[in-house]
């Protein structure tokens, strides 16, 4: 299978923050939360953040609104240990990695359906084209998760919930345009009726853009368009029903590798890509609340293919089939489970391969809270993959509260197993004339132990150090054309997180991570792990009508296939004001200071841009 270009590798040098900034950061704050969240990915069950034991951020709809971010993307960029490699602005395939795990190695939800695309190399999610129109939350959690989500969660989960509806029926509304005549917006409705509950909305975004190539002069624009609805009903005071149903489709101008040097240059070729999740849930509450159980059908399916003007050059079709059961008890006050059976089917069509595969999966979580400051979890999970046999993995954690000092510790451990892709399995470039069938599952181990520090109401401070090692990591060898297991590599670093209100209408937040991942073999560090990173904001309510804010990103020096990617600042700066309790007008200024950078070596970024926009809350 030999697509039209290679897929875009990117090696870590050793690269180094000025021992000022990262001292500073350290010192001061970076963010955490200033409450304590309810969240429901940490063991599927909801649950306090404090007491789940697990290195988790939320970012919820306020945040995106507040920052006025655009794709999912640009929202967790402000994440500790969360690092975003794009292919250049507006639609350029976007990786995710925590930690500085790869990003098929990252397990992506939306609505509780995993959207990892099968069809692609690592079976990584694309958060290029993802809007954040009608996202109400997400959840970042670090570390291995395998025990509740399976093989695709080693480096984590990021998990994505929508707005419901709820209340009288409301209509909201935004329209925005700016630089590179890029023009966006979107309506949707929602309420609830009854014993019913209901949200529609359409969105999209089309944009000039700017030349993929870094130095081009041929714009690669973007034109996306999202649907999305969802219905819930409460067919009886102890029985509810969900169903939901998003379609994307866009398309996104590219350039390629032409002859004769192969190099990123203009091209006129675009890349045309499709996606649909459907999904359905039936919840059964019993004895007072006490035993819950949730049977769902998720199905997810992505298609991708590439042109050149008229020539198709490049296609895939990457689907995803899935039943599951969950159960929750709760014994008494002090005890409760989680367990529950899943089969999956991924199927993917790419360049004259057809290929699927079949995973069963039972899995099962201990929930003990000794005393109130006490929480400790403890689970397990078996996976039967068709190809690779059968392989358990297990996680425990601990959190303890000293309310007095207004201090929260936590700990965890875990494992992590991860097969092939059917991608990786098959493909074959550069060259090569076979694909290594040989290729053996990743195992990892991995901990951490960190604090969350409350200083009253004026800041948080949270710091987790972890640790984890993997065996047979997979990755590309361009010399045979294929993928190889490397030995043993290792990610070890510190996350440190707060929030700070110094006054009562300042609000300042600060991240940074500190990373090391290296090939223990060789000792070379491996791909797209920028050593030190860090973002902060800062947001002044003027007065009961006029925000104004700042962000501020840096990233390290990288190793990229290739050469060096230079270490990078960006600004960005924000103003929102609400002109009536249903209208707001806003506009942000990014890159502030029209810096020249890449995220990815090659891969061009715009300058200074002005953007402005309306809301409208009816």
């Amino acid at each position: 299978m030999k697509p039209k270009t290679a897929p875009l590798f990117i090696k870590e040098t050793t690269p180094h923050a000025p021992a000022a900034i990262a001292l500073a950061l350290l010192i001061s704050v970076s963010p955490a939360r200033a409450d304590d969240e309810i969240v429901v990915s940490a063991t599927r069950s909801p649950m306090p953040a404090l007491e789940t034991g697990t290195s988790i951020t939320v970012i919820d709809a306020k945040d995106i609104e507040l920052r006025q971010d655009v794709f999912a993307l640009d929202a967790l960029r402000a994440a500790a240990a969360v690092n975003v490699a794009q292919n250049g602005a507006f639609g350029g395939q976007a990786a995710l990695s925590i930690r500085g795990e790869s990003s098929g190695r990252t397990l992506v939800l939306l609505d509780g359906v995993i959207v990892n695309d099968p069809a692609a190399p690592g079976g990584g999610f694309d958060f290029g084209l993802l809007d954040v129109a009608d996202i109400d939350h997400i959840e970042v959690l670090r570390g291995p998760q395998s025990i509740l989500y399976g093989s695709e969660a080693i480096g984590g989960v990021v998990s994505i919930t929508t707005k419901r509806g709820e209340g009288a029926p409301a209509v909201n509304a935004f329209l925005e345009g700016g630089s590179l005549r890029t023009l966006r917006g979107g309506l949707g409705v929602a309420g609830a009726s009854g014993r019913v509950d209901y949200r529609a909305s359409a969105f999209g975004i089309t944009t000039k853009g700017v030349s993929r190539a870094d130095g081009g002069t041929e714009p690669d624009g973007l034109r996306s368009g999202t649907a999305s609805a969802d219905m819930g009903a409460q067919l009886a005071d102890n029985f509810r029903v969900e169903t939901s149903l998003r379609y994307q489709r866009s398309d996104t101008d590219i350039d390629g590798f032409p002859p004769p040097n192969f190099t990123l240059a203009d091209t006129n070729e675009r890349e045309e890509s499709k996606s649909l999740l459907t999904s359905g849930r039936a919840i059964l509450s019993l004895f007072d609340g006490r035993f819950e159980s949730v049977a769902s059908l998720d199905y997810n399916r992505i298609d991708r293919r590439d042109l050149d003007g008229a020539t198709e050059t490049f296609s895939s079709q990457g689907g995803r089939l899935a039943g599951e059961y969950l159960a929750r008890v709760k014994a008494s006050d002090w005890l409760s489970f989680v367990a529950g059976a899943k089969t999956e089917r991924t199927h993917i069509n790419s360049e004259g391969l057809d290929d699927s595969v079949t995973v069963n999966s039972v899995y099962a979580l201990t929930i003990l809270k000794l005393f109130p400051a006490l929480t400790l979890t403890a689970g397990g999970r078996h996976d039967d993959h068709e190809a690779f046999g059968g392989h358990s993995t297990a996680r425990v954690t601990g959190a303890y509260r000293i309310d007095d000092a207004g201090l929260n510790l936590r700990a965890s451990w875990g494992q992590g197993f991860a097969a092939p892709t059917l991608f990786q399995l098959n493909f074959v470039c550069c060259g090569g004339t076979e694909p290594n069938r040989n290729l053996q599952p990743e195992t990892s181990v991995g901990w951490d132990a960190g604090f969350d520090k409350d200083f009253g109401s004026l800041a948080r401070l949270s710091a987790t150090y972890f640790r984890q090692e993997t065996t047979n990591l997979i990755d590309f060898n361009f010399a045979t054309g294929a993928y190889f297991n490397v030995d043993k590599t290792l990610r070890k670093g510190v996350e440190t997180s707060v929030v700070l209100q110094p006054l009562p209408n300042v609000d300042l937040n600060v991240a940074y991570a500190h990373i090391e991942a290296i090939d223990r073999l060789t000792g070379a560090p491996l791909l797209r792990v920028p050593k030190n990173a860090a973002t902060a904001s800062a947001d002044w309510r003027a007065n009961d009508k006029l925000t104004l804010g700042a962000s501020l990103r840096y990233n390290g020096e990288e190793q990229d296939f290739g050469g060096v990617l230079a270490r990078f600042v960006r600004a960005d700066f924000r103003a929102a004001y609400a002109a009536t309790r249903s209208l707001e007008i806003y506009a942000r200024l990014e890159n502030a200071f029209d810096r020249h950078y890449e995220e990815a070596l090659g891969y061009g970024e715009p300058g200074r841009s002005l953007f402005g926009g309306v809301r409208v809350r009816l």
